[in-house]
């Protein structure tokens, strides 16, 4: 077993052998999980060819726990919880407001932040510039593995990224990247990417779950002990996951995915972890010529004008994603199947979720959607997770079916029940007046939540019960 600790001058590897016998496992580069013989195609992820062999010291399992302790005479210090002093933890801004939202305020110092998404997403892109505004007032390191110093150059060049000074370098050794760190302490380091960086006292390739989970240790005890902030890059994998042990999302104290189509203009900056700030929080990007713009008004992003015309199918809903409301447009093409078993398939939106909804249309409110094909998209590659648009989307696809158009003034809020009962969803105010940029002129939600509307003007509010009095309303009998 090898232990990684980091001293105040210099990085120190103490490999502690507790017997002479070594040990071959084999460790799937893809999801870190272990085997002790090789096999062909993982046991936990199931990819193929992924089994790498690793050797370590073994251990002496005949010693006793009291054997074992007697290694070293020092004890845990304990301190009592009520004697501990607090402090609020000092913030850098990026100078980019999306990215300091979802970090909750701002970066924090000494923090670690893990950020993934797919290649050409603009992890690097949106670190540059934010290298760039934070180097305007401090000293920040770019470590690439990945690319060379004039790519960087010809990057920040295209990124016009003059008004600010930082150091750049092509280190990939983990050793010599803590040394640079410890001797000429800066405020930011950013290494591109953490698959990249090896140690050679790590006996595996760079990339592989041993060399990520000890250079990323390594890395977060110097973020501790100097007070840097670092940021990570991270692959992912075709899961899209990010590559390597789970281990190493526990060790940092923020974890970010870059969400997208790269075929697409804009990009979701999403917090799945923060130990300094709130989960589930979005910054939403586009990508421009210059690099990642932020978007202030993501509801005129999601959602075509309100002149635009109007074709079945097709309606607006308000979403939450993290504390901030907006509108995304809903789209639902429904047709006939031209094969024996009708398909469903949607687009940023969850596809059981779909199943459960057209389940509940045929049982519930009767449409007869099993000879029918089901299409499901939501504008400009956002994911929906949350169950608020489960009435909106119901009645998207029951405005194609029938073609009959939702004025884009109407919208429809509420969760269903496999019942077909339209349920009360949490922030419904909020969600209506975001809603009134729109000119919102009516709007359905469940009974149960008429009781929380107080302070909303010049629309009208109709509680329902169940999803068939809301179809019967639009006309489909």
């Amino acid at each position: 077993m090898k232990s990684l600790i980091v001293s105040k001058n210099r990085v120190n590897y103490i490999i502690i052998n507790m017997a002479k016998k070594n040990n071959t496992i084999f460790v799937c580069d893809n999801c870190g999980e272990s085997t002790i013989n090789w096999m062909g195609k993982c046991p936990s992820c199931g990819s193929w060819n992924t089994l790498k062999p690793f050797t370590e010291p073994s251990q002496d399992t005949n010693k006793t726990i009291r054997e074992r302790s007697s290694i070293s005479s020092d004890k845990a210090q304990l301190t009592s919880i009520k004697k501990i002093k607090t402090n609020e933890s000092t913030r850098i801004s990026a100078n980019i407001d999306e990215l300091n939202r979802v970090l909750g305020g701002g970066i924090v110092q000494g923090s670690v932040i893990l950020i993934g998404g797919e290649p050409g997403i603009g992890k690097s892109t949106l670190l540059l510039q934010a290298a760039s505004n934070i180097a305007k007032n401090e000293k920040v390191y770019y470590f690439t593995g990945e690319e060379s110093l004039e790519q960087i150059k010809l990057r920040a060049d295209r990124l016009a990224l003059e008004d600010s000074d930082f150091l750049i370098s092509s280190e990939s050794n983990c050793d010599n990247i803590i040394n640079t760190l410890l001797d000429n302490t800066p405020t930011l380091a950013i290494i591109d990417s953490i698959q990249t960086v090896y140690s050679p006292s790590t006996n595996s390739i760079a990339g592989s779950p041993a060399q990520i989970k000890n250079c990323a240790w390594a890395l977060m005890q110097t973020a501790k002990l100097k007070n840097i902030t670092i940021f990570l890059v991270g692959h992912i994998t075709k899961e899209g996951t990010i590559a390597g042990p789970k281990i190493l999302e526990h060790i940092v104290d923020c974890v970010l995915y870059f969400e997208g189509d790269d075929k697409g203009i804009y990009r979701i900056l999403r917090a799945v972890k923060n130990r300094y700030g709130a989960v589930d929080e979005v910054g939403i990007f586009e990508m421009a010529e210059k690099g990642l713009m932020e978007v202030k008004d993501p509801s005129r992003v999601f959602t075509r004008g309100i002149n635009d015309a109007v074709f079945a199918g097709s309606i607006i809903a308000p979403v939450i994603e993290g504390s901030r409301v907006f509108c995304v447009e809903q789209e639902a093409l429904v047709g006939s199947s031209a094969f024996g078993y009708p398909r469903r398939l949607t687009i940023g939106y969850d596809q059981y979720r779909l199943l459960i909804i057209i389940a509940i249309l045929e049982k519930r409110a009767h449409l007869n959607l099993s000879n029918q094909d089901v299409y499901i998209n939501i504008a400009n590659g956002l994911n929906v997770k949350e169950t608020a648009s489960d009435f909106s989307i119901a009645m998207a696809i029951a405005s194609s079916m029938s073609g009959i158009s939702i004025q884009r003034s109407t919208a429809y809020i509420g969760e269903l029940g496999l019942s077909g009962e339209v349920r009360p969803v949490r922030f419904i105010e909020r969600r209506i007046k975001e809603m009134k940029k729109f000119y919102l002129k009516e709007v359905y939600i469940s009974k149960r939540a008429l009781k929380e509307i107080k302070n909303i003007e010049d629309v009208k509010i109709i509680g329902v019960d169940h999803i068939s009095e809301a179809i019967k309303k639009l006309g489909i009998s």
